[in-house]
């Protein structure tokens, strides 16, 4: 009857929905929500897989934001310009991501304030509940609106982004990034920092015995660590 073809079709659904792992996993969770205009007072919300929305973003954003902030609704719509103006950008098109943590009080709020954003948002449920917490607590979010950019693996790129667009708008120093992180993103590809990422205290420990404790190589050691750990040049 209905009820099987029902059950049926749910269990396909879920054997379809891909398995994903990843930095942007641990941080989003599997679904991330866009949301389509249909007509100028209809909208209709899409789910996405975080990893394929996300996939080939070089600098993705996490904003922190609310209908119910005065200095958020005065900043979004500024934001809203600036993300189309990295993302229009020659030999840089669309590399730039955002993903919407609502602090809105309920899911109406959520919905109507999402009307004024292009970019993406985590389920208003996660980002209200245990989700959103570990987000704001991981990124020592203080106060709204705050913009957090990562690279491409989830390291950090800066915590203060909300602040230098308005110093910046242009985006002639967009991500923002360290001297330092630059110099790595240089020299390491991608595959293998996100390996260095996951085995990073083990790879050191390594470095370290080799090396000794030469000032040079130890400095520069520490400093390499934080900057693949996202936290050089004023991240902390």
């Amino acid at each position: 009857g209905d009820t099987a073809d029902q059950v049926e079709e749910e269990e396909q659904q879920a054997q379809s929905a891909p398995v994903q792992s990843g930095p942007f996993i641990d941080l989003f969770g599997d679904v991330l929500l866009s949301l389509e205009m249909v007509d100028e007072t209809h909208a209709q919300v899409h789910q996405h897989y975080t990893n394929e929305a996300l996939s080939g973003k070089k600098v993705v954003g996490l904003y922190f934001s609310a209908d119910w902030c005065g200095p958020c609704r005065q900043f979004t719509p500024d934001l809203v310009n600036f993300y189309d103006k990295m993302n229009a950008r020659r030999g840089k098109k669309d590399e730039f991501e955002i993903v919407w943590v609502s602090r809105c009080r309920s899911v109406d709020d959520f919905g109507q304030y999402f009307t004024h954003m292009k970019w993406l948002a985590l389920p208003p449920q996660e980002a209200m509940g245990q989700r959103g917490q570990y987000l704001g607590e991981k990124y020592k979010v203080k106060s709204i609106p705050t913009l957090v950019l990562l690279d491409e693996i989830g390291n950090v790129i800066t915590t203060d982004a909300r602040n230098k667009i308005p110093m910046d708008k242009a985006g002639i120093g967009f991500p923002w990034r360290s001297p330092m992180s630059i110099l790595i993103s240089t020299l390491l590809p991608r595959s293998l920092r996100l390996l260095v990422k996951s085995q990073l205290d083990g790879v050191f420990d390594a470095i370290r015995g080799t090396i000794g404790k030469k000032t040079v190589g130890g400095g520069f050691l520490s400093k390499f660590r934080e900057a693949l750990a996202g936290k050089v040049g004023g991240q902390r």
